[in-house]
């Protein structure tokens, strides 16, 4: 068994919705919804454009290869093999999620954070507390109010952990289901954890994002080439690689289930 250093992933990549789009594809959006009108007996009503416009895939190279000596190839157990795959597919998972939730768009999908908030969708907050979390539920619109969960890192949501409402009720509850995995949730709604979203502190930059309510299935991840691994030898040096490949983008398709929480100075 080989002891390497333990990183959380797989949290976000099962929940957001997954496509297989050839490059250069383009997925319709539209930002109208048309409106019912009462008519009289015999009467019309206005015809109704809808409008529509597009998000284009593209196709992103992930790479990550792993090297190791010929003379490590020769004097170790074969299970050294497998971890490296295992390896370059838990790299591979990791740096799709951080791309869904931080990336710029820039040589990497474009990631939730990188979006815009609608119009009153943006929380200020100097440090943690009960009027964040209602006043983010306020600003989600009511049609996006199923599927919405809280995205967050432990440490934050630990902040939330023990504060009460008025009536002495804790606003944040573990609760353990029938696999015996910790369920977190926030005044009822489901908390996802993950190490890409930053961590609140008092020394926290101002701006900074350290919370966020979304549905992600409202995020499209694209692949169009799936990840392969080969392994090859370097002639120059003799070492093994071993590396896997995949082309990915990925996009907010609706941003109106987006709500986060930023820091600002406490006043």
């Amino acid at each position: 068994r080989i002891i390497e250093k333990m990183e959380s992933i797989g949290m976000i990549l099962p929940l957001v919705t997954k496509t297989t789009f050839a490059p250069g594809a383009r997925i319709p959006t539209s930002s109208v919804k048309p409106v019912a009108t009462w008519v009289a007996e015999g009467g019309t009503s206005e015809k109704q454009k809808k409008t529509t416009g597009y998000i284009d895939i593209r196709g992103f190279k992930l790479r990550c290869a792993i090297s190791m000596t010929l003379e490590a190839v020769t004097m170790s157990l074969a299970v050294f093999e497998t971890v490296f795959v295992n390896s370059i597919a838990e790299a591979m998972v990791k740096a799709q999620e951080e791309a869904i939730v931080n990336g710029d768009g820039e040589g990497k999908p474009k990631g939730i954070l990188a979006e815009t908030p609608a119009d009153g969708q943006t929380i200020e907050s100097a440090a943690p507390s009960y009027s964040d979390l209602i006043k983010a539920e306020g600003a989600l619109p009511m049609a996006y109010e199923n599927g919405a969960v809280w995205c967050m890192s432990k440490k934050t949501f630990m902040e939330y952990v023990g504060m009460t409402d008025k009536n002495g009720q804790p606003i944040a509850k573990v609760n353990y289901g029938t696999s015996g995995k910790p369920e977190r949730t926030l005044l009822g709604r489901t908390v996802v954890l993950c190490d890409y979203v930053a961590s609140y502190s008092a020394a926290l930059a101002k701006d900074t994002i350290f919370a966020f309510l979304f549905n992600f299935k409202d995020y499209v991840l694209n692949t169009n080439y799936s990840m392969g691994v080969k392994k090859y030898e370097d002639n120059d040096t003799d070492d093994q690689i071993t590396k896997g490949i995949m082309l990915v983008d990925g996009k907010v398709v609706d941003k109106n289930s987006l709500v986060v929480v930023k820091k600002i100075e406490a006043v």
